[in-house]
């Protein structure tokens, strides 16, 4: 894990009381978008941090490991300080 992906993972385990998974729910609200923006992208299988489905039916409950979530914002962050 890198630095950048280091403090996302310990600001989410902080925020989210030491929990190592997120619901859908929290998962939207710790990369900033709505719940159903989250099923959206659930439903095209893109742009997402990695994922788990437990269960096989449609109901499925998903859940997010923080460590994937902080790669995924270290990723997808944008430096303002470039200077182009």
């Amino acid at each position: 894990m890198n630095p950048i992906e280091s403090l996302y993972f310990s600001e989410l385990k902080a925020l989210f009381q030491g929990k190592l998974v997120l619901s859908r729910q929290e998962t939207a609200k710790a990369i900033g978008i709505s719940l159903s923006q989250l099923d959206k992208l659930l439903r095209a299988g893109i742009g997402l941090p990695c994922y788990k489905r437990i269960g096989s039916s449609q109901k499925a409950r998903i859940i997010f490991p923080i460590a994937g979530i902080a790669k995924f914002l270290a990723a997808t962050a944008h430096n303002d300080n470039k200077v182009a």
